[in-house]
């Protein structure tokens, strides 16, 4: 996280790097919050808010969690949302793999 950013969280005020895409900046915050256990395994990271608390669209919040996926960070269950994975499971909980419907009912009737 780079000087701009520490700065701007202090005055509680998020601001971004002018020369680097949103989209990352928010990546790179979301990944310190997993590797430091603000986000621990299973955290459910909730689109809305992150827009909300970023203050920009959704499709660029969904481009960094997109991001976080590709690296195998976060893992997604269709009609639930995009849960922390597990350091080093490469993308699935438990068995369940992202992209199986079927494994997005039983998780929620789990639940």
């Amino acid at each position: 996280m780079g000087a701009w950013h520490r700065f701007a969280t202090v005055l509680g005020v998020m601001e971004f790097e002018p020369d680097r895409p949103r989209w990352q900046q928010i990546a790179d915050i979301l990944r310190t919050r997993i590797k430091d256990g603000t986000y621990p395994t299973k955290y459910l990271v909730s689109e809305i808010r992150l827009v909300q608390e970023f203050g920009v669209a959704r499709d660029t919040v969904r481009k960094s969690i997109r991001q976080l996926r590709e690296e195998g960070l976060l893992y997604t269950v269709p009609a639930l949302g995009s849960f922390v994975s597990p350091q080093g499971d490469g993308g699935e909980e438990d068995g369940v793999e992202s992209n199986d419907p079927e494994a997005a009912d039983s998780a929620t009737d789990s639940a």
